[in-house]
């Protein structure tokens, strides 16, 4: 097998569909890739182009005419349905089971985790309804780094589940009492793992957190329309810390019998000054919070996704935060 090549789409000028979407080159080709969504690109004329569908009206498939190279370097060309393709590239193969099954029944939907390895009386018995998808009693396996994808996935799930319902973990971090997730993430957690992979992505190296009160302050019900990654820089920066804080305001104690306003930046305190009162301290505090916040959303604009942006350059640091 050839070794495994994923396109940059940063250099073809490819929209990805989502966060996770991955092209791969197909074996015995040397121009032509499919994603992980169960879309075609080729580069043969210098310039990359994403392939319009094709659908066989008697089967409801998506298809392709493809251009391979044998061992010796001669070129010719193949019929391929974009199921099959998918399967071979990003699904792990199945001893015994060469069919592909669609899992939600639309033959034209060949996005990856959407189909399966299937023997040949599987295939007949869930496509005329015998059996179920879940009467198979098993989950299909994909290439290493979308199997990571997962992973990651249900890392988050258990982390937010947690959060929300681990009485032990309250007692450590009272700040997560009250929170809940949508009855929508619920009642079907794989919804939470589609959304995951729809709106996950990264910046560099930098460590990114769910976070669920930057779109919304003070939120507390995790859910599609509330969450959002951010890397762990911005939400570090927005953090809510009441159960470090004492019985004054965020960044300020009480010295020498003044108060003095403190903030943290890159991890190190500035001193901003002395004040009479403690309402003086906490204001001065937040004219230098506030500034450093859009500082920050203007190093990653561009990189985070607009709400993000917008939440931050808007952000209001309250005496009762």
């Amino acid at each position: 097998m050839q070794e495994i090549k994923i396109l940059d789409l940063k250099r073809t000028g490819i929209k990805p569909l989502n966060k996770l979407e991955t092209f791969m080159l197909i074996e015995g080709t040397k121009h032509y890739y499919i994603s992980s969504e169960g879309r075609l690109a080729n580069d043969i004329k210098g310039k990359f182009y994403v392939h319009n569908e094709t659908l066989v009206k008697s089967t409801n498939r998506v298809h392709w005419k493809v251009f391979y190279k044998d061992e010796s370097g001669v070129e010719y060309k193949r019929d391929v349905y974009a199921d099959n393709l998918v399967a071979q590239t990003f699904l792990e193969p199945v001893k015994g089971k060469n069919r592909v099954y669609h899992i939600d029944g639309d033959s034209s939907n060949s996005k990856y985790n959407n189909l399966i390895y299937v023997s040949d009386r599987e295939f007949y018995n869930l496509r005329n309804g015998k059996i179920s998808v879940e009467d198979l009693g098993r989950e299909q396996k994909y290439i290493p780094f979308l199997n990571n994808n997962r992973m990651k996935a249900r890392r988050l799930w258990n982390d937010m589940h947690s959060r929300c319902y681990n009485e032990k973990l309250h007692k450590r971090f009272p700040e997560y009492i009250g929170c809940t997730i949508c009855d929508y993430w619920l009642e079907d957690k794989e919804r939470f793992y589609k959304w995951v992979e729809e709106n996950y992505y990264m910046i560099g190296n930098e460590q990114m957190d769910l976070d669920k009160d930057i779109l919304c302050k003070g939120n507390k019900v995790y859910s599609p329309e509330t969450c959002v990654f951010v890397p762990h820089t911005i939400n570090t920066l927005l953090l809510n810390c009441k159960r470090k804080r004492g019985k004054y305001p965020v960044r300020v104690s009480f010295d020498k019998g003044k108060y003095r306003a403190a903030l943290n930046v890159d991890s190190k305190t500035v001193k901003l000054g002395y004040f009479n009162t403690c309402k003086e301290a906490f204001f001065e505090y937040k004219k230098h919070k506030e500034a450093l916040i859009i500082v920050v959303a203007d190093r990653y604009k561009g990189k985070i996704p607009d709400r993000v942006y917008e939440a931050m350059m808007n952000w209001k640091i309250e005496i009762d935060d």
